[in-house]
């Protein structure tokens, strides 16, 4: 009887992984759900929708759908995340039709959201020619303005429930043919090399390995690393959004046009402060820097401000203003969340590779959102000329 001399392979560095992001299947998968699906709501919003945004149906299905493409990018890494954390419970390989069946709710869940909100702008539109022709004409009274309201939102629900029923058989193919092109599969992590990935599963359940794992996985940064970067990302946002709008301030308000400069500075370089120091003091600076915006853009679009071109006038709602704000109040909660809990958080383990990109890619999709909504013809969704920025007199 003979016994093996072979030494046993011990994990390092080099050869622990969390399982990473298959982006080779995300980004292909997100692409063509994004321009697939914004077909079919271009097509209802021509139907159904408001005259003034049936207008270069062409143009308006490429430019929403690539704004969109972010947003899709998360829904089809949350799926993929959800059904890897499926198979760490079941202890089993979560199936080709469990996968691919989340990936479809999820994108299909996004384009509905988006379908349902252009229906809600649509009817607002609506609403308003409807009452500017019974003005207009004077054969419509209260009762028939009312009536054409309510058959203009029951056009819009039907026209809802149609899409999304489309948009769903649409994602089904979608995802069905994107499985055939990857081979029959959709993984959910990325498949490693052969060289990279480390001893074999029986040497991994060593309790020297299993150690050494979560060493690896806290790290010196940990979670506080990882949330300290995530902050960083929704100041950098922020400051490209209110970059954008400075030119259209500068022209109505120079006094508005010059906050944004200096926001945007701020913010652009407590982003950077961040990267480099750990102290507390940053952490309330991005705290007072985001929360006082954040402040003025509700005043202004409650009670409008009491200074500026139109004092004590609330400002319109817009898409840019609502993402510079979603961006900032990240910001307010990372940065209370660190400023509490950075010891407990310094020995929790990172977030997995899923979760971890996730958060950043929602940042993005935010950020690549309110920067086309501050273009004229890219994002007409809660646009108006006013409506972008987000502080002072436009938020």
């Amino acid at each position: 009887m003979t016994t093996s001399t072979r030494p046993v392979a011990v994990p390092d560095a080099r050869t622990v992984h969390r399982p990473a992001v298959p982006w080779v299947t995300v980004l292909p998968l997100a692409v063509v759900l994004a321009y697939a699906d914004g077909f079919w709501v271009t097509s209802m919003r021509g139907a159904v929708g408001a005259v003034g945004r049936g207008q270069g149906p062409f143009t308006t299905w490429w430019h929403q759908s690539t704004v969109l493409v972010p947003l899709y990018v998360c829904a089809v890494i949350g799926a993929l995340g959800l059904a890897l954390r499926w198979s760490r419970r079941g202890g089993r390989r979560t199936g080709l039709l469990a996968t691919a069946g989340l990936v479809v709710v999820a994108a299909t869940l996004v384009a509905v959201a988006e379908m349902a909100a252009g229906a809600a702008y649509d009817y607002q539109l609506q609403s308003g020619d409807l009452q500017m022709m019974s003005t207009m004409r004077g054969d419509c009274r209260v009762d028939c303005l009312e009536r054409l309201r309510q058959d203009t939102i029951w056009l819009q629900v039907r026209a809802t429930g149609l899409g999304a029923g489309l948009l769903l058989l649409t994602n089904v193919g979608v995802v069905a043919w994107s499985a055939m092109l990857f081979g029959g599969r959709l993984d959910a992590a990325r498949r490693l090399s052969r060289g990279a990935r480390g001893p074999s599963p029986s040497v991994l359940r060593l309790p020297y390995a299993v150690s050494r794992l979560r060493r690896l996985r806290t790290g010196p940064a940990g979670a506080v690393g990882e949330l300290r970067g995530l902050l960083a990302a929704t100041l950098v946002g922020g400051a490209a959004i209110h970059v954008a709008v400075v030119p259209e301030h500068l022209q109505e308000w120079p006094v508005a046009g010059v906050f944004f400069i200096v926001l945007a500075v701020l913010q652009a370089g407590a982003a950077m402060a961040l990267r480099q120091r750990r102290g507390g003091a940053v952490l309330l600076l991005v705290t007072a820097i985001s929360t006082g915006p954040a402040v003025i853009w509700a005043w202004s679009r409650v009670w409008g401000l009491p200074i500026g071109p139109e004092p004590g006038v609330p400002e319109p709602v817009g898409l840019p203003d609502c993402a510079a704000a979603a961006l900032e109040l990240s910001a307010v909660v990372l940065a209370v969340v660190l400023l509490r809990r950075a010891t407990a958080l310094a020995s929790r383990p990172r977030m997995s590779d899923h979760a971890g990109r996730l958060a950043v890619t929602a940042v993005l999709a935010v950020t690549v959102i309110g920067l086309a909504a501050t273009q004229e013809g890219w994002f007409d969704l809660l646009q108006a000329p006013s409506a972008a920025g987000s502080a002072m007199s436009s938020r």
